[in-house]
């Protein structure tokens, strides 16, 4: 049986470098709250360390916190607002936790949605939904057009080949991402652009290792190439050793459709 898409996350290297992540811009927060039908109950699913639930908290009655990663549960308990009374982080995959008689007004997949089988969770959502449900998608934590890009774009190309060996395809990941939307009635789409964000050029490369394709485990002994590369294109445009980028998040929001 091959290896469950996704499963570079439940280890520890991925794991220890997800907090080197940039955060989602603030409006994203503020937008999730607004679409919302109500603020009783909130399904984070694909939570990760909890991006979303552990700010959320505050605006919802109920968190209910999903991932397949034990490891990535446990660091989101051990993060600000990880421990909010609240939140009750499950260990599981979306389409088969222990659901039981929960019921949602809001459901957020962020960055996880392409990891799921859409046949099987959207039926499942749909039977635990509140009147007017909403389903919300986001994508997009990393560094949007920064002054490294064309660089960066051609490291990407070489390296993605190197490690999947198949190219670069960002046309075929947006559509691998976005068919998620056969089973939703859309009834928004919305950009969000951060405040600069700061970071150092070690820790934006330990971010790359936070992601499945540059996992640790399958960089193996390229990993110090792949590093030492990634520094020679980012060195030029630190300043004291630091970045400085936006991040651009992709909000997709809708409800399920019936049938």
């Amino acid at each position: 049986m091959s290896e469950r898409a996704g499963a570079s996350f439940t280890e520890v290297d991925v794991v220890e470098n997800y907090p080197f992540r940039p955060p989602y811009p603030d409006a994203l927060f503020a937008r999730l709250v607004e679409i919302a039908p109500a603020r009783g109950a909130l399904l984070d699913i694909g939570c990760g360390p909890g991006k979303i639930s552990r700010v959320l908290a505050r605006e919802f009655e109920t968190v209910t916190a999903v991932d397949p990663s034990w490891s990535m549960i446990a660091l989101g308990r051990s993060m600000p607002g990880g421990d909010a009374a609240n939140i009750e982080w499950i260990e599981g995959f979306a389409e088969d936790f222990a659901i039981e008689g929960r019921r949602f007004d809001l459901t957020v997949a962020a960055n996880s949605i392409h990891w799921m089988d859409h046949a099987r969770l959207f039926p499942r959502l749909a039977a635990h939904q509140r009147s007017g449900h909403v389903v919300a998608v986001v994508a997009g934590d990393d560094a949007f057009e920064p002054p490294w890009q064309a660089d960066w774009l051609t490291f990407l190309g070489r390296w993605v080949l190197e490690v999947t060996g198949g190219p670069l395809d960002p046309v075929g990941k947006a559509r691998q991402w976005g068919s998620f939307s056969a089973y939703l009635d859309i009834r928004g789409e919305e950009q969000f652009l951060s405040a600069p964000f700061e970071q150092s050029v070690a820790d934006f490369i330990a971010c790359q290792h936070s992601r499945d394709t540059f996992a640790p485990s399958k960089l193996g002994a390229r990993g110090a190439a792949f590093d030492a590369e990634l520094e020679e294109i980012l060195r030029p445009h630190a300043v004291d050793g630091r970045l400085t980028y936006r991040v651009r998040t992709k909000l997709v929001w809708g409800a399920i459709r019936a049938g």
